[in-house]
């Protein structure tokens, strides 16, 4: 008796306060294994291993971004967009906000030393006839995904702090 009691305290709790979906089957192996391998990256990121064996080592910031590809796609996937949809599985919009958003992280990992040595200079393309600046494309897409992401997961409130100060830094 007292431990059906427990049970259905537990499953309160989580139903009140976890926004987090209710994954199970291939979606779960999927975000378990994605937080496994965020997590080894870490273990070998903050290791001595990568100087002492003279592979996969990285400066800084092609490291955190890396660190928010993961967190980010995690987030995606684990997180509805709306709270009344915690049972419904892994939708195609959050695989495709997820791989768009490992997309928008990962070009700073490819092209850090171009963007370091080009000094700010954003590079654009030429379609149509049309200067495209696809870097503040993708950057100003990037930030949107951060937002909903941190929408999510942590809510409403910190996502207006982050405009306010987004609209401070013009």
């Amino acid at each position: 008796m007292k431990q059906d009691t427990d049970t259905e305290i537990e499953n309160k709790i989580h139903e009140d306060l976890s926004p987090t979906r209710n994954l199970t089957g291939f979606h779960l192996k999927i975000v378990t294994a994605i937080a496994i391998t965020w997590s080894l990256f870490q273990l070998w990121y903050a290791s001595p291993l990568p100087f002492l064996l003279d592979i996969g080592k990285l400066i800084d910031v092609p490291a955190r971004a890396i660190h928010l590809a993961f967190g980010m796609g995690l987030c995606f996937l684990a997180y509805p967009a709306l709270k009344s949809k915690r049972n419904s599985p892994i939708n195609i919009l959050d695989i495709f906000l997820a791989l768009f958003s490992i997309l928008a992280t990962f070009y700073l990992v490819v092209e850090y030393e171009d963007l370091v040595y080009r000094q700010g200079i954003l590079a654009s393309v030429e379609l149509f006839g049309l200067k495209i600046t696809y870097e503040l494309i993708l950057g100003s897409i990037g930030i949107l995904l951060l937002l909903e992401a941190t929408r999510r997961a942590i809510g409403i409130p910190l996502v207006v702090i982050a405009l306010i100060f987004l609209l401070f830094s013009i």
